[in-house]
């Protein structure tokens, strides 16, 4: 995901270049972005960027975008924040078109180009998926409309806020004449996995509290639902965490809640948690837990 200005919270300002990166040092996962600020950037200079990494990942790129919604970010780069939410929908056409033509024109509100030939571009064809981040009853709507797949965050805006968030989602796909069988909704679901139960619970514990202190101090309109959240809430509620057995039991409740085609799983929720038990986490979940979904 890509922040700025908060140290305490994510160094992550450049998720291109670390995406980049990884294609490097990989073969086969798909490498992508949860997610770039579509606002924050010229959206030449992202489909340019995103294009790059799709050639150098040989079609593995995933372009996952978001509109923003903390005023810090956007007073830092001197953007306009309800200027930048507007100008979200063209700025997405403009990288489409600049995907898909040998040599295009644009003129919006916002952007225009004049005879343009934008290189390289994706190896994925039309171009690479497209998935937007949604954490208010607009936004739902909004990439609905626009036909694209989604991002969704039931611990940023509620249970209910997701279940109805979808619902308006699926409908205006439906609605707009869009295919819902090739839509994909991704929800985010924080993970911990130990073969201890009671270890599963305690271990996490400081970093999840650490994540929900630093969503207290945060100005984004769209975190405040979260500020008020326990660690026992989003133990019961959102998080898969506990033994595999547990997990499994999780995730498939969370199919039943949200009907996803995906789950981004969170591993480190907070950042506080060692590497070594990070990677411990996502072994016993790849072996244990994984194959259930397969």
């Amino acid at each position: 995901a890509e922040l700025h200005f908060n140290p305490s919270f994510s160094i992550m300002s450049a998720p291109l270049l670390v995406a980049s990166a990884i294609a490097q040092t990989t073969q086969q996962i798909k490498v992508g972005t949860a997610v770039n600020l579509v606002p924050l950037h010229h959206p030449l200079r992202l489909a340019e960027e995103t294009a790059t990494l799709d050639v150098l990942s040989r079609g593995r790129a995933i372009f996952g975008i978001g509109r923003g919604s903390n005023p810090r970010q956007f007073e830092g780069y001197g953007v306009d924040i309800q200027e930048g939410r507007q100008s979200f929908r063209e700025a997405v056409d403009f990288i489409l078109k600049a995907w898909t033509s040998d040599e295009f024109s644009y003129q919006g509100e916002h952007y225009e180009a004049h005879e343009l030939r934008v290189m390289p571009k994706p190896l994925q064809k039309p171009h690479p998926p497209v998935y937007i981040a949604s954490n208010s009853p607009d936004t739902f709507e909004l990439v609905g409309s626009m036909g694209h797949n989604i991002l969704v965050a039931p611990m940023v805006v509620s249970v209910e806020g997701a279940q109805a968030g979808l619902e308006v989602y699926r409908k205006t796909l439906s609605d707009c004449g869009h295919d819902l069988s090739t839509r994909r909704v991704n929800v985010n679901v924080p993970v911990y996995v130990n073969e201890d139960r009671k270890k599963a619970r305690a271990i996490p514990e400081p970093s999840f509290n650490n994540y929900l202190g630093l969503i207290r101090a945060n100005r984004a309109r769209a975190t405040r639902r979260a500020a008020n959240l326990s660690y026992d809430d989003v133990f019961d509620d959102f998080a898969a965490i506990g033994d595999p057995e547990q997990c499994v039991a999780k995730l498939r409740s969370l199919q039943e809640l949200y009907d996803p085609q995906e789950f981004m799983c969170w591993f480190n929720t907070g950042g506080l948690l060692p590497h070594k038990e990070v990677e411990k986490s996502m072994r016993l979940f790849a072996q244990e837990v994984m194959p259930h979904f397969r």
